[in-house]
């Protein structure tokens, strides 16, 4: 798809990250956008700097994409306002950081909410429209944690799985309609996302687990597998774009991710002991950051 002034896209989680990172290319094309985040102050911010950068037109539209109704309500509105819809950025997402066992029930529903209840509420929303233009695209923003599981990432890790299974149908669905179902696999990337998990911060265990884990894979001499490096949300980003005006199934986003997930597709036993040591490490990690918490409360 070409990217033009003519071209409307509605992103969720505009407000920061990828979601920001990818407006602000899109408006430098010229496109019209439909922003959506919970944050009105921070989406306000990202829709003036669209402006600035050359976007045909913004509306910066606050919803907590959790209400069913409001979500598909603002979707419409952008359908109102421009006329068309031809790209849905599922973007927005929720981390989570905790064993099963210590994972509360709300903890798990909140974490399939926004990161499958609302890509399938969005795509519903959008695909009676998108079908009646014989064109259009659907993008979902899973993770590597939906083809690779993370240790003390389980609800997360189960949500983006979904993510991943539920593009796939989709994109059989939709098969000769003109429209495309697309997932994008980003592995670790400098959002707040880190920072912001339910359970507690993610980025220090991260942090303990890629130290560590070089000391296991010595002591048990093991090859460690290589994990991909971070990117930040610009690389993430400009890669998406890439997909929009080239679309493919699947994006893996950083270097070393598709092999690994390939690898681990096809020798998942040989891969986990490659893994080995990182779960190790994060295990530690986790258990020290749990006996902190009980300490401090």
């Amino acid at each position: 798809m070409t990217i033009s002034e003519s071209t409307v896209v509605i992103i969720t989680g505009a407000s920061s990250g990828i979601g920001r990172a990818l407006a602000l290319y899109l408006a430098e094309r010229g496109a019209r956008l439909g922003l959506i985040a919970r944050r009105a102050e921070k989406l306000n911010e990202v829709a003036w700097e669209a402006m600035k950068r050359g976007a045909a037109d913004v509306l910066a539209l606050p919803c907590d994409i959790t209400d069913r109704e409001a979500f598909q309500r603002i979707i419409g509105e952008v359908q109102v306002a421009f006329g068309r819809i031809d790209i849905l950025v599922n973007n927005a997402g929720f981390g989570h950081i905790g064993y099963v066992e210590d994972t509360p029930q709300e903890h798990l529903e909140s974490v399939f909410h926004v990161n499958v209840f609302a890509l399938w509420h969005g795509a519903a929303a959008v695909l009676p429209l998108m079908k009646e233009q014989g064109s259009g695209q659907i993008i979902t923003i899973s993770s590597m944690a939906g083809v690779i599981p993370f240790p003390a990432n389980a609800a997360y890790v189960a949500a983006k799985h979904a993510a991943v299974g539920f593009t796939r149908a989709l994109r059989s669905e939709l098969a000769g309609t003109g429209v495309e179902a697309m997932v994008v696999l980003p592995a670790g990337t400098m959002t707040e996302w880190a920072s912001a998990t339910e359970g507690g911060p993610i980025l220090p265990l991260f942090e303990y687990e890629n130290e560590r884990s070089v000391e296991i894979a010595e002591e048990l001499s093991i090859e460690k597998a290589v994990m991909p490096s971070l990117l930040s949300p610009e690389d993430v980003a400009e890669q998406i774009v890439d997909l929009i005006e080239h679309p493919a199934p699947v994006l893996y986003t950083h270097p070393n991710s598709e092999e690994l997930a390939q690898r681990f597709a096809e020798d998942q036993v040989g891969t986990e002991y490659q893994l080995l040591p990182s779960w190790l490490a994060n295990r530690e990690g986790y258990l020290r950051m749990r006996k902190e918490l009980r300490v401090k409360s």
